[in-house]
């Protein structure tokens, strides 16, 4: 029999687990999520696979539909625009908070960031998981920096059901790893101001770009459709 201790590993390795695969969309939207087929797949019984999906619906990752199961979310343009402009609203108020608290001749700045604009400088091309990750671990540094938890924990949220659409966002901006440095750059400086306007500037970026990026999630990849053009080709008679 299982200790307490085991059991509670357990639950934790298939939270990690399976969180990591839902946010990185590892499951077709909208797909029915078999428990038995996970908890074999993670070879750990049911409960676990069970408590840790009805967790993810509390977190808004996946929904329950009754009598029918579980299904990843489907968000739609709508949804992840509220989500944006939430996310927005929230950092905001962060830095406002800091500046508010800003004490004449002193730089605190945000020591937390250096770490991560050195990652993101040294790195030659950071992948588009990395870029949607530092995005969402810099909202949060700004979050935690206010002493607000509840924003803390709404911003972490907001990071996880948004994290797909950042790396899609990513993937469609040429060099998306520069303004990213330059608000490290800012925050490790102190320059409260600064860093609000160009969260400014990427909220307003991300809106403009949401539509574009709806489209690509769902326009098949480029080498799919240059296959089925030249395969059209070769059927075709001379």
């Amino acid at each position: 029999m299982l200790s307490k201790s085991d059991n509670l590993n357990i639950i934790k390795r298939v939270y990690r687990s399976l969180k990591c695969s839902v946010i990185a969309q590892h499951f077709v939207a909208g797909e029915r999520l078999n428990i038995e087929i996970l908890a074999e797949d993670l070879r750990v019984s049911i409960t676990p696979v069970r408590e840790t999906l009805l967790r993810l619906v509390a977190e808004g990752l996946i929904i329950n539909v009754p009598k029918m199961g579980l299904f990843m979310r489907i968000l739609s343009e709508a949804d992840i625009r509220d989500l944006y402009e939430m996310n927005h609203i929230l950092t905001a108020w962060s830095m406002s908070q800091l500046i508010t608290d800003e004490i004449p001749g002193l730089v605190l700045g945000m020591p937390e960031l250096v770490a991560l604009n050195k990652k993101l400088t040294i790195t030659q091309i950071p992948s588009d998981e990395v870029i949607a990750n530092s995005s969402g671990a810099i909202f949060e540094y700004c979050a935690r920096r206010s002493g607000n938890l509840e924003i803390v924990e709404r911003i972490k949220n907001m990071n996880d059901r948004l994290n797909h659409t950042r790396v899609c966002e990513s993937r469609m901006e040429k060099a998306p790893v520069i303004q990213l440095i330059e608000i490290t750059k800012q925050g490790v400086s102190g320059n409260y101001k600064e860093l609000k306007k160009l969260f400014e500037d990427q909220y307003t970026r991300s809106v403009m770009l949401l539509p574009h990026v709806m489209r690509q999630r769902i326009i098949p990849p480029i080498p799919v459709i240059e296959e089925t053009l030249v395969n059209t080709l070769v059927r075709e008679p001379s």
